[in-house]
């Protein structure tokens, strides 16, 4: 089944294709769900979280933990929403430093995947060259 989000942008910010097929990019994608890195930056420890919605009913986002296993529910095409989420970790509190969203179309085009990233909005310190690298290590 596609799952198409049909208010995904008209203007895309990367479009690439990986060398996996397309249920080998939806495991990476499902394997990167709700999980977070500790890196240490120039303010401190920061931890790094990301959290991934799929497309609905052509009209909202649910959660991946609700249609797992993906390969099993999705064929052809998929919209993602990416929140990546930035928190500085300090003795006393959590203070949020930065919040990412992104749009992700994945389509099936045989042994390879086309990808199309846009972000939605301009704040933020990521773009979705960032993305992308993180998308490619996770299929590695």
């Amino acid at each position: 089944m596609r799952r198409i989000y049909h208010r995904f942008p008209q203007s895309i910010d990367l479009d690439f294709e990986l060398a996996r097929p397309f249920r080998e990019v939806l495991a990476c994608i499902a394997r990167s769900h709700d999980t977070h890195a500790t890196v240490r930056g120039a303010e401190g420890l920061v931890k790094e979280r990301i959290l991934i919605q799929i497309a609905d009913g052509r009209t909202q986002f649910l959660d991946l933990d609700v249609l797992m296993p993906l390969s099993e529910n999705v064929t052809e095409a998929a919209d993602f929403r990416i929140d990546l989420q930035r928190t500085l970790l300090t003795p006393e509190k959590r203070l949020p430093v930065a919040e990412n969203i992104f749009f992700l179309r994945i389509v099936d085009k045989g042994p390879v995947t086309e990808c199309y990233i846009a972000k939605d909005g301009r704040l933020g310190d990521t773009d979705a060259m960032d993305l992308r690298r993180m998308l490619k290590g996770a299929c590695e």
